[in-house]
């Protein structure tokens, strides 16, 4: 089914987005421990740990990225790591080692690590940590492979990755495929924004038409270009979609939450929420949209989840709320650092 959005889309050239660093998601079952390594001012450098619970995305190099390769050392317990022949330097605690060479005689323990290649001019990109099916062979001169420049493959739809904006790759929730201001585009959320592929324009429709019944709010893996944005909303050009079906963590909870809801102390306040777009109104008036994640956490929660993190489309500040119930057609919600109930009723 189709629906009619208005949207008062603007194209602006894109010189970088609003975000970048390296993200690293874990859509496996068990938390994974990883550590890093990257080249540094002629240096072999390696850093860990940090711990990503499953379900969630961390990001241990924050800003534009410097180096396109970059080396992942994730394990999980009872599962040995997946490497390439890559050897950094590690210990059992925190650590920052400079030189990956010699590893044993400095006290460290040479440990096998797997290349992340970001693209030539990304600034931002996402990893993520899935179970093992095998195991890929590489070389071990980094140098060799760093310096050998490969062309972009057509894959997927048919586009050449890295031709009509800036290399681009992403975890986000499926949203709908709909018509957008007489056009045709499929919708995505993540990250506090919304993202559209137009049909033709120029990810080919042939191939975005594969989606159309995708249930709203899967995660899907988008890799291609980022062609523009205005405000929140940006354009893609899709190389590759592929839908990573049973991998959402809080299935449950973005499911519940669909539908039209009306505030327990004011049945003026009410708001509509499809897929991972939260649209408030007050006396039937649109106050805003906000772009909606189910998280484990947020930084302002001290632990407690999960939280739901709304961002506003209209301002861009973000706000998390601790879920402290949503059962029984009630949602109950604790903004963070204000601890005040607010509660909300579904409306049949």
């Amino acid at each position: 089914m189709k629906k009619t959005l208005a949207l008062g889309f603007v194209a602006a050239l894109l010189p970088g987005m609003a975000w970048a660093g390296l993200e690293i998601c874990n859509e496996t079952s068990e938390q994974h421990s990883v550590a890093i390594g990257y080249q540094k001012d002629g240096q072999w450098i390696s850093e860990g740990w940090w711990n990503i619970p499953s379900g969630a995305c961390l990001e241990p190099v924050k800003g534009d990225l410097p180096a396109r390769y970059y080396y992942l050392h994730a394990k999980a317990s009872g599962r040995a790591a997946q490497g390439q022949g890559y050897t950094f330097c590690t210990r059992t605690d925190v650590f920052t080692i400079v030189g990956d060479d010699n590893c044993e005689g400095r006290g460290f323990i040479a440990s096998d690590f797997l290349q992340i290649d970001t693209g030539e001019t990304a600034k931002h990109h996402t990893h993520r940590i899935v179970t093992a099916t095998g195991k890929n062979s590489a070389s071990k001169d980094r140098a060799a492979v760093t310096a050998t420049a490969t062309a972009p493959e057509a894959t997927g739809s048919g586009l050449s990755r890295g031709q009509h904006g800036e290399p681009y790759s992403d975890r986000l929730m499926f949203q709908s495929c709909d018509i957008v201001d007489g056009l045709e585009a499929c919708s995505f959320v993540g990250n506090g924004w919304r993202f559209y592929a137009f049909y033709d324009d120029p990810t080919p429709s042939a191939y975005l038409r594969q989606f159309e019944d995708v249930p709203v709010n899967t995660p899907v893996s988008v890799t291609g270009d980022l062609i523009s944005y205005s405000g929140r909303t940006a354009q893609l050009a899709i190389t590759e979609l592929e839908p990573l079906w049973h991998q959402d963590p809080y299935a449950q909870f973005n499911q519940n939450l669909q539908g039209d809801w009306v505030s327990a102390d004011d049945p003026n306040n009410t708001m509509f929420i499809f897929g991972s777009e939260m649209h408030s109104y007050y006396k039937s008036d649109h106050t805003d949209t906000y772009f909606l994640s189910i998280q484990p956490d947020c930084p302002d929660s001290a632990g407690a989840g999960p939280v739901m993190v709304q961002t506003s489309e209209t301002y861009g500040d973000e706000y998390c709320y601790l879920i402290d119930n949503l059962a029984g057609g009630w949602l109950d919600l604790i903004l963070m650092g204000h601890e005040a109930l607010i509660s909300y009723r579904k409306v049949n």
